[in-house]
């Protein structure tokens, strides 16, 4: 069946979610999708993705999600697929402070070996967006790393944002990416968004106290719209058969 118009993505983006094994990073794009939680997953081998599109302030913006291996044994395969990436997400587990600490290591491959395969498809004048996530906050009585840290290495590596998530109640999860493909298209197509001001001046008959004292523009907007998937992929995006799934209402 032929496309309609309006199911057109304006722009269409690669996102890599990094992180050690069994964090949870699978779970939550299956939240994403609106696939069901299950408490027992084996771990990812090689690679698997997902699309999903938002309304990112009027234009349509396709996220394509790589779940990635976080096993030693496979990182090999997760350095080939930085290549194209315009947006990271990075996850650690609230409860083991042992992926917190090993976020080291995601850090440094972003740095020596992600940003030059990165750079082949993104603004390589501005930052890549990495979005910082501290998973199973559904736990409490379990949790080890605390809020504050989180917080903390998000300011000190520079993420764009940081957030806690449950992929089992769906706390944050849309919102983690409905963020990063915002801040993915005021990077690399900021004319899509209808609030864009690439000549913007302030008239001189606006005073400074005027202006603190007027409401803010309105940035965006984020209405959830249309999901594809994927599962098995191995290493060619061109290979994907899609199909539709269901809207996830977390």
């Amino acid at each position: 069946m032929e496309q309609s118009h309006s199911n057109i993505a304006d722009a269409s983006y690669k996102v890599l979610v990094l992180g050690e094994t069994c964090v949870g990073k699978t779970a939550l794009i299956n939240c994403l999708v609106g696939r069901e939680f299950r408490s027992s997953m084996l771990p990812t081998i090689g690679v698997d993705f997902v699309k999903k599109t938002f309304n990112v302030d009027g234009a349509r913006i396709q996220l394509a999600v790589w779940d990635t291996a976080g096993q030693e044994r496979f990182r090999s395969i997760t350095k080939m697929q930085y290549r194209g990436a315009q947006g990271i997400v990075l996850v650690y587990d609230v409860t083991n402070p042992s992926t917190f600490t090993h976020l080291s290591y995601w850090m440094n491959s972003i740095n020596n070996i992600a940003r030059k395969e990165i750079s082949h498809s993104h603004n390589h004048l501005e930052p890549v967006p990495i979005v910082l996530i501290g998973n199973k906050i559904d736990l409490k009585d379990r949790i080890k790393v605390s809020t504050s840290k989180g917080k903390k290495l998000a300011a000190r590596e520079m993420a764009f944002e940081f957030f806690e998530t449950s992929a089992k109640t769906g706390e944050n999860v849309q919102l983690v990416f409905e963020r990063l493909a915002y801040h993915i298209t005021d990077i690399c197509n900021p004319q899509l968004m209808s609030q864009y001001y690439p000549n913007l001046t302030i008239p001189e008959e606006i005073t400074k106290a005027e202006l603190n004292d007027s409401p803010p523009f309105k940035l965006f907007k984020f209405q959830p719209a249309t999901i594809e998937y994927a599962e098995n992929i191995g290493q060619s995006e061109e290979s994907m058969n899609s199909t539709k799934g269901p809207i996830c209402n977390c």
